[in-house]
């Protein structure tokens, strides 16, 4: 009896988790860029019993015997985004961009194109999907929702500039610049520095950072690489969350519904023992 305590209580940890993934998936339903998450809940490793030193008679082992296997409970074990596409919607911001996915090839179902930042606070390149672009105030710097600097990428090298800036000058047309606003030139022999996206090879790799911002990953520089990819970027559009808000529901119905069956099987576990002890004591 126990041991069904500590099985019931893994059941409920894992449900607590997962209807915070779906909670969060619930409250960016309408978050521009965002993409849904989905948790993997696994068994723990099932266990062998055997009753030992069981008086039986006849042959080796004979005083074995066995009763079956036993749960461990079970694990919240991964949490993966969902980077399908979400709906376009036509905004009036001149400076709003959606990427449009093409289809993948079968060996290139993580490849996923995203936007290159620039992290305000720790300089580091991050990608988003989120295209609600406006302009910075004093620097006509290119920023995304969080304030984020938008990169330019290399059309050679197919990777974002990070000590680059797009900057927007007065006649709507976008500059590229240093950090620190002056114009850039770029070497001889370099290819053209613009505003584009960037692949990334396995967007299951990536990490959540927050404000739709994720970490890590590879980027894609290889030409042969590429082959095949055809995600464009639409301007006036943004990709609304791809939640889908009806089977959030469902699945928090279904989350609450796991978490009380097990809230009920410690329950009766516990008025279980209570009786055991009550008759120990007699």
């Amino acid at each position: 009896m126990i041991r069904g305590l500590y099985i019931a209580q893994s059941g409920m940890q894992s449900n607590e988790r997962m209807q915070e993934v779906v909670t969060n998936n619930i409250a960016n339903a309408n978050t521009v860029g965002y993409k849904g998450d989905t948790g993997v809940i696994r068994s723990f490793p099932d266990e062998l019993l055997f009753r030992i030193n069981d008086q039986q008679k006849g042959g080796a082992g004979a005083n074995e015997r066995t009763i079956g296997t036993l749960s461990g409970g079970a694990f919240l074990e991964e949490i993966v985004p969902r980077f399908v596409q979400g709906q376009l919607l036509a905004s009036d911001n001149p400076h709003a961009r959606a990427i449009i996915d093409g289809p993948p090839r079968d060996d290139q179902d993580f490849r996923r194109a995203f936007f290159p930042v620039s992290e305000r606070q720790s300089g580091k390149v991050m990608y988003t999907r989120d295209g609600d672009f406006h302009v910075e105030q004093g620097t006509n710097f290119l920023v995304d929702s969080g304030g984020n600097y938008v990169l330019p990428v290399d059309q050679r090298s197919h990777n974002a500039v990070d000590n680059l800036r797009i900057q927007v000058g007065t006649d709507g047309k976008y500059n590229i610049t240093d950090n620190t606003g002056a114009a850039y030139v770029p070497p001889a022999g370099n290819g053209p520095v613009q505003e584009g996206i960037v692949y990334l090879q396995d967007s299951t790799k990536l990490e959540k950072y927050g404000d739709t911002l994720y970490q890590g990953g590879t980027v894609l520089t290889a030409n042969n690489d590429l082959v095949g990819l055809s995600s464009t970027m639409a301007e006036k559009q943004l990709e609304q969350s791809n939640v889908d808000l009806s089977a959030s529901m469902v699945s928090m119905m279904q989350v609450m519904r796991s978490y009380e069956a097990n809230q009920k099987m410690i329950r009766t576990l516990d008025t279980t023992l209570e009786k055991a002890v009550s008759i120990g004591r007699l």
